[in-house]
């Protein structure tokens, strides 16, 4: 047993040493929404596994309103001292605020955030990087945080120029209606575009109403390569005084290029028809069967697009002679690439259901000058 003098020893060291482990606490963080470990390591200066050690974590994942050990903070106590006035706890900042908006973009030069997202699957699921999303919304890096409802821009501001916009490919199996005639006051001398990073001349083309016939026969184009920041004539050239009239409608049912020759794109059933599908133009046939099913060029021509696209997923585009284009969609595969010269019943892809696609089939589109028929005119079926 202890002798009342090591007692009182003891006493006075418990005395001086137990608020040292009393003042022992810890700095918490409740998660919000858009919250990961690797944000909070970055935010506090420590590491994701620490985190994940001090709260017992066996994974990434987190949940809204979970209540994190963040570090933990040692004072030594000694003798109280007047509380100084509490800081605002840091989850309860105000949110950062998003760039200013450039308030000349167009729509869709935006996105706006959604529950769950991050700035990497933003930039994935956009096609686009994640230093150019960076760059473009003026963020430090890709820790800072976004809110659903955020508006971010999409697409570089430098691609809009004096009130017309350079745009992507249009929505999926909707195309852009044709621009109204000039008026017949106004002389249009020519019209030109500066040529940017990852267009196509099948792109270009099918932006501004023309065939890539067209477009290589205004530019003297043996082939369909191009480079940034070559300039394009989509309308004239340093001589002509008129644009070229747009194809109407009625031009296109009366053409001779409506043609007899035509073989089926693959095998299988029809299982949705051109016209009017849930509200929205459906430009083509669909043609269902199982995955890796055959699909063959209908004609003779050559490839200007073998790629994904928006809607389309896997996609194959053929030009024919006299402004004819046929358009395979949603394919498993593609086996041809652009400038390739195929014949008609050349193997071109195999079926699949990639893109906004519900079911295993080939989207078949037949146009003439960009304007799509329905392809029972052309196609020999019962």
């Amino acid at each position: 047993m202890f002798r009342p003098l090591d007692r009182r020893l003891l006493l006075v060291v418990l005395l001086l040493v137990l608020p040292l482990f009393l003042a022992a606490e810890f700095q918490t963080h409740t998660v919000k929404k858009g919250d990961t470990l690797f944000s909070l390591s970055k935010r506090y200066g420590v590491s994701v596994n620490d985190i994940k050690k001090l709260n017992n974590l066996s994974s990434n994942n987190l949940s809204i309103n979970q209540v994190l050990k963040i570090k933990e903070i040692k004072a030594p106590v000694v003798t109280p001292a007047p509380k100084p006035p509490a800081e605002k706890p840091a989850e309860e900042e105000a949110p950062q605020p998003a760039p200013p908006a450039i308030s000349n973009l167009p729509e869709d030069y935006y996105y706006t955030v959604q529950a769950k997202d991050n700035l990497y699957r933003i930039s994935v699921n956009n096609k686009l990087s994640l230093n150019d999303l960076l760059k473009w919304n003026k963020f430090a890096d890709e820790t800072h945080v976004i809110h659903p409802g955020d508006k971010l821009v999409i697409k570089d501001p430098g691609t809009y120029q004096g009130g017309e916009t350079i745009t992507e490919t249009p929505p999926a199996e909707i195309e852009p209606e044709n621009p109204a005639p000039a008026d017949t006051s106004t002389v249009v001398i020519q019209k030109v575009y500066v040529v940017q990073k990852k267009d196509t001349l099948f792109r270009i083309a099918k932006n501004n109403g023309m065939t890539v016939d067209e477009l290589k026969r205004l530019n003297n184009l043996t082939s369909n390569s191009i480079s940034v920041g070559q300039k394009l004539y989509l309308a004239g050239t340093p001589s002509a005084e008129t644009p070229v009239k747009p194809l109407t409608q009625e031009d296109v049912e009366k053409s001779t290029s409506l043609r007899g020759d035509l073989i089926m794109p693959t095998n299988g059933i029809i299982s949705s028809e051109f016209g009017l599908r849930n509200g929205r133009p459906h430009k083509g046939i669909d043609i269902a069967n199982k995955a890796g099913t055959p699909i063959y060029a209908v004609l003779d021509g050559v490839v200007v697009f073998s790629g994904v696209q928006s809607g389309y997923g896997n996609v194959v585009v053929i030009e024919h002679p006299d402004f004819v284009m046929t358009v395979y969609a949603h394919n498993e595969r593609n086996v041809v690439k652009v400038d390739d010269r195929v014949t008609q019943g050349q193997l071109i892809a195999y079926m699949g259901s990639t893109g906004q696609s519900t079911g295993n089939h080939c989207h078949f589109e037949y146009r003439i000058k960009g304007k799509a028929i329905n392809p029972r005119k052309v196609l020999p079926l019962k």
